[in-house]
């Protein structure tokens, strides 16, 4: 197999492992949600407040961007050890 190819599909596969693991809190609220319909709590703040979480979304971005440039730059240093 070329770089190219191991490269994409390694992208690939982070790509969907990030989408599983940020969404597995989700579904398990719901699942909570489903299973708790008929009792409901006060909330003190708007719902927005207990949704976000700026420094785990923060990192998150952050791991992806540097999981991307090491990419380009695996795929630049082949490319350049193949061309010049």
């Amino acid at each position: 197999m070329s770089t190219g190819i191991i490269l994409g599909l390694g992208l690939i596969t982070i790509v969907l492992c990030f989408y599983i693991m940020l969404n597995i809190p989700y579904w398990l609220l719901l699942l909570k949600k489903t299973k708790n319909e008929g009792t409901e709590q006060k909330k003190e703040f708007y719902q927005w407040v207990y949704k976000s979480d700026d420094s785990l979304n923060k990192t998150l971005k952050f791991c992806v961007f540097c999981l991307y440039a090491y990419g380009i730059y695996v795929f630049i240093l082949e490319i350049w050890s193949k061309y010049f």
